[in-house]
């Protein structure tokens, strides 16, 4: 079976790199997956998990938004934000949803303190799930 080469890069550094079976991740309009030989396109990245298959396991991380590239042999994820699933501090998200649920009942929905706090949300959820 072939491959695709993945990378998931932060402004800092590449977070992760290697070779994986498929990649799910979440973009602007849901989940979608890439596999070897996958179309090329662009999408924005929105706050939830990627999940990279290979022949040894999957690997999951948490990602902020940002932009995806796939092509028929590489993947590769911009993101302001990387966390691997076993480092996520759980009681830290269920504190961040908290505080992200109170501005999100109170703000006006069209104010950028709600699309942030709805980015918060997302990201402490998508932490929360791993």
């Amino acid at each position: 079976m072939s491959n695709i080469h993945v990378e998931i890069v932060t402004p800092t550094s590449v977070a992760f790199t290697g070779a994986a079976t498929s990649v799910e991740a979440p973009g602007f309009e849901g989940e979608f997956g890439v596999m070897p030989g996958h179309t090329p396109f662009l999408s924005v990245v929105r706050p939830g998990l990627v999940t990279v298959h290979t022949d040894g396991g999957d690997q999951r991380f948490v990602v902020g938004t940002g932009f995806v590239e796939a092509g028929p042999d590489r993947l590769t994820v911009l993101t302001e934000q990387f966390e691997r699933a076993e480092d996520v501090d759980k009681d830290a998200a269920r504190a961040e949803l908290v505080e992200a649920e109170k501005v999100l009942g109170a703000a006006d929905p069209a104010s950028g303190e709600f699309k942030n706090a709805q980015r918060d949300a997302d990201l402490a959820r998508a932490r929360l799930s791993v």
